[in-house]
């Protein structure tokens, strides 16, 4: 049944002109013949035999993402295809590949070896794609080379070589790939969605969210492994700053012989709503270094470093391994094989124990931006200075239409691949490291060095999600000192949603590394979607040094008038498929819940929403066959406070939706939730805000654990709905604010502290 999901190589979205190619054309390209070639019929292929073992496999991203079928063959340029002599003497070898039915082709040359001048060129018959040139400056150190997609099913492989290298070349074909299903609008736009092959609530990384992560966003590549799936990864920098090629990506995402993947750069698009992107700046080949399952990290060393046309950065990376320094995180990832894309996490991960790593993973219990898919595997997290501090693992995360579906990522530790094992082969320190400094800390290679005055923004605190009221809440933030210098005084500024900044100004002496949590104040919601922003002014009296971390901000809900549903589940016997969502009908989700760990039997909890609105209730099952009846009767409920079922059932597949409304409240309820207590806790003042309330006569007693009334006062409609209680003489404890009119009574508790 259900399984951790582990994000392994998924959907390929190889380049039209892949690899550095060296220019020239096709000899039918430049004859205009119109001949054609003698293609090689490759064996017909029975799809649904593949269907079927994809209905299952689908389920789990710890099995790469098929789509297509590979073809063992024995092919080359002396037993196969045809040659053709010119009149100067030079030769060219032909040989099509036709595999009826594909919606794709592509290859592995085996044996790639070319003379001086000697070129490849791969296209489709129609002469409206093609990959090429290759040349001897393409060929692997051990002799390979892997060739991207042609859309299709039939190609033409064409060598050119002079008359004077005549019978130095060498090229033959071990694998074709046949492609049964469409998996990259690279291949055939018309097929794409709205959004790519990607899900919908993904953000490209050329949208606003993105702009500060410029110099991470240049790190980040896609890879095509194995010649049908894909992962994500990262070049990094090292202490000698030599710019050796390294790039990191993950240890599940080994597959085939690396010799031959092909890593393409820039494929983003270059607007926020865009859903093509570049695909020709791209290498060919690697060579493994230094791998682990432990915390599931792959080190490879490219064949040909990035030229400069390419722009590529050298991530920093982070080797403490602390979580006390880590206040936020962002992931940069291709999912799907999609253009780049990037998602948030706005709270610090944690170290979290999982399946069989024997040290603890770094976990995202949450996106609040964006999510992960398969194809993003080996996707590069970042602290909030913008190091990386792990390698994408796996996760249930995803989208949920135009949302996220509230769950969880884990990603392998840089800081524990830093140093794990006995060997170079094993660890990250002997590569990454090569001077033998001890630094645990580096910056990105693009990037200014190490400033003095730098600070970063982690999460906001104390601030939930959803507030069932809109009374005032005292929030908070965290601020590292990410700079080399200490820090004595900064400034930063906050403002909710939209209104005029509140800048507060902070004095002490924080350490590098160090962080410090700083008060708001106050924050008084509105009903409905609230925003809060916190921005950096200044550092010791200037200006930050490095803007990466300078903003953060926080998405929250609160309901002026709340109603309150309660969801329950009755498991069968696999909770751990088991899962739930409530969302707004433009696919917000507010809250969820699942998977649920193997034995349980039962959930049930209480939620506050909006009332009289209607929301839509998800409940889904990641095995596609519900909770009940095969494997045991489960079923599930929800419903409103006076006990009405708004929704219910067990059967059915993967999902099923139920809109629920919730009732407006009575006159009674409406008045309970316009009356605001605050601050609570309170110190030396509180306050009773009666909001729009207009009614005469309102009563208002303090009463201690007695019972007895120890204050009384009155309001009408002519007080401004703001009431100050004198509680500057009250002994720290526990109150009850009781307020009364003529038709209605409200009790509140109050707790005073000294």
């Amino acid at each position: 049944m259900k399984h951790i999901f582990v994000l392994a190589a998924f959907i390929i979205a190889t380049s039209l002109t892949a690899q550095i190619n060296h220019g020239g054309e096709p000899f039918e390209w430049k004859t205009k013949t119109n001949s054609e070639p003698e293609y090689s019929q490759m064996p017909v292929q029975d799809i649904s035999v593949y269907q079927r073992e994809d209905a299952i496999n689908d389920q789990y991203k710890d099995i790469p993402y098929r789509f297509g079928a590979n073809i063992p063959v024995e092919l080359d340029i002396f037993s196969s295809g045809e040659w053709i002599t010119q009149t100067n003497g030079d030769r060219v070898w032909r040989l099509g590949i036709e595999s009826a039915g594909a919606v794709s082709l592509n290859f592995e040359f085996g044996e790639y070896n070319l003379p001086e001048g000697g070129k490849v060129f791969v296209y489709t018959p129609d002469m409206k794609q093609v990959n090429g040139s290759y040349t001897s400056d393409n060929m692997s150190p051990e002799g390979t080379l892997g060739v991207g997609l042609i859309a299709g099913d039939k190609m033409v492989i064409e060598y050119q070589e002079p008359s004077d290298v005549a019978g130095q070349g060498y090229l033959k074909i071990n694998n074709i790939t046949h492609g049964y299903r469409e998996i990259t609008h690279i291949v055939n736009e018309a097929k794409a969605g709205p959004f790519g092959n990607s899900g919908a609530c993904n953000i490209n990384v050329r949208c606003p969210v993105g702009q500060p992560y410029d110099l991470q966003i240049r790190s980040v590549a896609l890879i095509v492994v194995g010649s049908n799936a894909v992962c994500t990864g990262s070049m990094v920098n090292n202490t000698a700053q030599n710019g050796i090629p390294y790039f990191l990506t993950a240890n599940h995402c080994i597959g085939g012989n690396v010799n031959n993947w092909i890593f393409y750069f820039n494929h983003e698009s270059p607007g926020c709503a865009g859903i093509t992107g570049p695909t020709n700046q791209s290498l060919s080949g690697s060579t493994l270094l230094a791998s682990s399952a432990e915390s599931d990290f792959a080190l490879l060393q490219l064949t040909t470093p990035p030229p400069a046309n390419f722009n590529v950065c050298y991530n920093g990376w982070d080797a403490t391994d602390l979580t006390s320094t880590v206040l936020s995180a962002y992931g940069i990832h291709h999912p799907s094989g999609d253009v780049k894309k990037i998602c948030f996490e706005n709270n610090a991960p944690f170290h979290e124990v999982l399946g069989t790593f024997v040290n603890q993973t770094w976990y995202i219990n949450q996106w609040e931006l964006g999510v992960t898919e398969g194809g993003s595997s080996g996707s590069p997290l970042f602290n909030q200075s913008g190091r990386v501090i792990g390698m994408l693992s796996g996760g249930q995360a995803a989208c949920n239409g135009t949302v996220n579906n509230g769950q969880f990522d884990f990603y392998g530790r840089f800081g524990v691949a830093w140093n794990w094992g006995n060997s170079q082969a094993t660890r990250l320190r002997d590569w990454l490291d090569p001077i033998n400094s001890g630094i645990l800390i580096m910056n990105n290679s693009c990037s200014v060095n190490n400033v003095p005055n730098d600070i970063s923004l982690g999460a906001i605190g104390n601030l939930p999600n959803i507030l069932c009221n809109t009374n005032p809440v005292n929030s908070e933030v965290t601020v590292l000192n990410s700079g080399t210098a200490a820090v004595t005084s900064f400034s930063i500024n906050h403002s909710l949603n939209g209104s005029p900044a509140t800048q507060i100004n902070w004095n002490g002496n924080l350490a590098p590394s160090s962080t410090v949590t700083v008060s708001l104040g106050q924050i008084a919601p509105t009903d409905g979607s609230n925003n809060l922003t916190v921005n950096i002014v200044s550092v010791n009296g200037g200006t930050d040094q490095n803007t990466i971390g300078n903003t953060t901000t926080k998405t929250f809900q609160a309901f002026a008038n709340p109603a309150y549903v309660t969801v329950t589940l009755n498991f069968d016997n696999y909770p751990a498929e088991s899962g739930w969502n409530i969302s707004s009908l433009n696919e917000t989700v507010l809250y969820s819940g699942g998977p649920y760990t193997s034995g349980t039997q039962t959930f049930s909890e209480t939620f506050c929403l909006a009332a009289g609105t209607c929301y839509n209730f998800n409940m889904l099952d990641s095995w596609g066959d519900g909770m009940c009846c095969v494997f045991g009767p489960g079923s599930y409920s929800v419903t409103d406070a006076n006990g009405a079922v708004l929704a219910s059932g067990g059967e059915f597949n993967f999902i099923e939706t139920t809109q629920i409304c919730t009732t407006p409240l009575s006159v009674t309820d409406r008045f309970k939730n316009a009356v605001k207590l605050y601050p609570n806790p309170a110190g030396s003042e509180a306050f009773i805000d009666f909001g729009t309330i207009a009614t005469d006569n309102i009563e208002i007693r303090i009463i201690d654990t007695t019972g007895r009334a120890i204050w009384a006062g009155n309001a009408n409609k002519n007080t401004a709905g703001l009431v100050a209680l004198p509680i500057s003489s009250l002994t720290a404890g526990v109150y009850l604010v009781q307020i009364t009119t003529a038709d209605l009574k409200v009790v509140q508790k109050l707790v005073v502290q000294r």
